[in-house]
């Protein structure tokens, strides 16, 4: 079966081509943006992720659990090694010298956030009340953008940086 898209001199053969089409067509139709479905697909992940790490703290403290979730990636690793050796191979290395230092950063972020996290778990804290909490970390990143980078808020998102505050308040009250 073909089916010649929108603009389009020919026929399209492949089945994944055709899938493309319609869903870059039903975004442009209903305005959804390209990163709406990878950031929906996120949280499915993360919100599993708080449940899973929540099971792993009971018998272990949390840097232990810390060394397993980081053995965990070791999979990943080897995607992600694999996706970079590629586009090596395609010259698309631009600007990643000063990245190199900033992810290396974010990783210790991350890491020592996760170390956190879990003694939260650890310590009694219930998965229902620790994962939201935390997963209201962009606030940081919304302060510290509008005081490092400049970077200017309108009404409506002071309001909502000051109703994540009432939400941490109300989830641990």
């Amino acid at each position: 079966m073909t089916a010649v898209a929108r603009g389009t001199a020919g026929p399209i053969f492949s089945p994944m081509s055709l899938g493309a089409i319609r869903l870059s067509e039903i975004n442009r139709t209903k305005k959804r943006p390209p990163w709406l479905l990878w950031s929906l697909v996120t949280i499915v992940l993360w919100g599993t992720w708080g449940l899973v790490s929540k099971i792993a703290s009971s018998g272990m403290n949390a840097y232990v659990n810390q060394l397993l979730y980081t053995a965990g990636l070791a999979p990943l690793l080897v995607f992600v090694a694999w996706h970079v050796h590629k586009n090596e191979t395609r010259g698309k290395t631009k600007g990643r010298t000063v990245g190199v230092s900033w992810a290396f950063l974010t990783g210790i972020l991350g890491g020592v956030g996760n170390i956190f996290f879990f003694q939260a778990l650890v310590k009694g804290g219930k998965a229902s009340i620790v994962a939201p909490v935390t997963a209201l970390f962009p606030m940081v990143t919304v302060l510290l953008a509008v005081i490092v980078l400049r970077e200017r808020m309108g009404r409506a998102q002071w309001v909502g940086l000051a109703l994540a505050f009432v939400a941490i308040y109300l989830l641990s009250a």
